[in-house]
């Protein structure tokens, strides 16, 4: 038998586990419903012997080691997980940020549930037929321009709504830019204290909880990287970066901290770092803006900039739109050379989406359009009125679009551009967020609180402590015996 006091300290640590076992299941049980937390084991180690060698030893020596041993309290967590989700939910965050800001493009152009410019195309067509029936009746002129009128505040307002979601993609990037820069600092506060804490051989858990939850939200921002050091700190880095060790938004082992800003001064908008330079970022919410913000579609081609279709594609497609359609008619109502135009843009005559109207001349005189180019006019004739109709039905170069039909089969494009970009966000938001779901119910089993489990390791600890207080009483009665019965035969 181990000596006598050799024996109880066995025992001793044999409680103190199970002790220890007991609270950190209470721990686990009191935070099943807390967000963030990390279920916590004990970590125990076996003691050995501490007899020394026997390689002399002329007799055989069976022996025991010294119980057990608590080294800690760990959380029991899977880096490989922790690295899929975080890849994951900026995946997710990216097509979840860009199929809102296309809904909201989408509703714009929307023909279902307001009268859109397919609609006004197609009353503005009906007008002209009618005016050609009547052209000299003012009423049918009237009525004529009015319907023109209609076209040019359907792309007004086009151009003013697209200007809306830009303004408030921005001021969503700006909050969410602050947003990511606090956490960056919040984290590396809590790695000085985790590493303190680690240096004064203290528990962190609950303190790295909070770092696991900051770093989860900030993967929601933009794809970032994360590297555990020695010392208990991370490191985090995102982007991409030509030089390494350029892209670090947090340096653990310097504590360096990247600022990041936006500068929307500028097209394309930009997120850029301490020194002014770009800062690219790949995934996330502030992928997601960025490409709403700057997608030029096919007109990259020409600048060089993002072929994603965003607010800039829809913008320039109504733009060359207007300027086609106004070009097109203001020709077409000209008078033995002489110009007349039926539409207008602003005061240095650029037209686009946001300055085409009505000409004055056209607003003070109903009958200023030409109804005929056949000198001397004559009452009735419509021929030009003919060729403003057929111009409708005929082909014609939108450029710099790079689309070439009529006005009514460029706005189904336009709608089918944005219904082909909304659905197929949608469907890579639905897959990435079942995915990202899978990836949570996995960490979930193994980060998360079971209260069967626990109520399993509760019995499990319970059991161990009373049967170590029970081989405590079993040595006290033989320390007992030893002492108070021993060597009393024959008195």
């Amino acid at each position: 038998m181990k000596s006598t006091l050799s024996g109880f300290e066995s025992i001793r640590r044999a409680l103190t586990a199970s002790q220890m076992g007991l609270d950190v299941t209470g721990q686990n049980v009191a935070n099943v419903n807390t967000e963030g937390y990390t279920r916590q084991k004990v970590d125990l180690s076996s003691i050995p012997s501490e007899s020394g060698s026997y390689r002399y030893a002329q007799i055989a020596v069976a022996n025991v080691g010294g119980g057990v041993n608590v080294d800690g309290v760990s959380q029991i967590r899977d880096q490989f997980l922790d690295s899929r989700y975080i890849k994951e939910n900026s995946n997710y965050n990216t097509y979840n940020t860009s199929t809102s800001a296309l809904q909201d493009i989408a509703n714009i152009f929307d023909e279902y549930n307001t009268d859109g410019l397919h609609t006004r195309l197609s009353d503005f067509f009906e007008k002209l037929q009618t005016l050609s029936n009547n052209p000299d009746s003012m009423e049918s002129a009237n009525i004529m321009r009015s319907s023109a009128q209609k076209v040019t505040e359907v792309l007004n307002q086009y151009h003013d709504r697209l200007q809306d979601i830009k303004e408030q993609r921005i001021a969503d990037l700006n909050i969410i830019v602050d947003d990511a820069n606090t956490i960056v600092s919040k984290i590396n506060s809590l790695n000085i204290e985790i590493k303190n804490q680690k240096l004064q051989g203290q528990p962190s858990n609950e303190l790295i909880d909070t770092r696991n939850s900051n770093i989860d939200k900030l993967s929601n921002y933009l794809n970032i990287s994360v590297v555990g050091q020695a010392d208990g700190t991370v490191s985090i880095t995102s982007g991409v970066s030509i030089t390494p060790g350029d892209n670090y938004l947090l340096n653990s082992s310097n504590g360096q901290i990247t600022t990041i800003a936006l500068n929307s001064t500028t097209l394309p908008v930009k997120i850029i770092k301490n020194g002014g330079s770009e800062f690219v970022i790949l995934k996330g919410e502030i992928k997601g803006n960025l490409q709403i913000l700057n997608g030029e579609g096919t007109f990259a081609a020409a600048s060089g900039g993002d072929p994603y279709r965003g607010v800039p594609y829809y913008e320039k497609s109504i733009n060359s739109f207007a300027k086609a359609f106004a070009d097109t008619f203001n020709d077409l109502n000209a008078f033995n050379g002489v110009s007349k135009p039926l539409f207008e843009g602003d005061s240095l005559g650029n037209i686009d989406a946001s300055t085409i109207k009505v000409s004055s001349d056209w607003l003070s005189d109903a009958k200023y359009i030409t109804t005929t180019t056949i000198d001397p006019v004559m009452e009735g004739r419509n021929d030009n009125i003919m060729r403003m109709i057929n111009s409708m039905g005929s082909d014609i170069n939108f450029t710099p679009a790079s689309f070439n039909g009529t006005f009514v089969e460029f706005a189904t494009s336009l709608m089918s551009d944005i219904a082909v970009d909304v659905n197929y966000n949608k469907d890579m938001t639905r897959t990435s967020e079942l995915v990202l779901s899978s990836i949570i119910d996995q960490r979930q089993s193994v980060t998360g609180v079971s209260l069967d489990e626990e109520a399993i390791n509760m019995i499990r600890y319970q059991k161990s402590y009373s049967a170590a207080a029970r081989l405590m009483t079993a040595l006290d009665e033989m320390l007992d015996t030893l002492i108070n019965k021993t060597g009393i035969v024959g008195r």
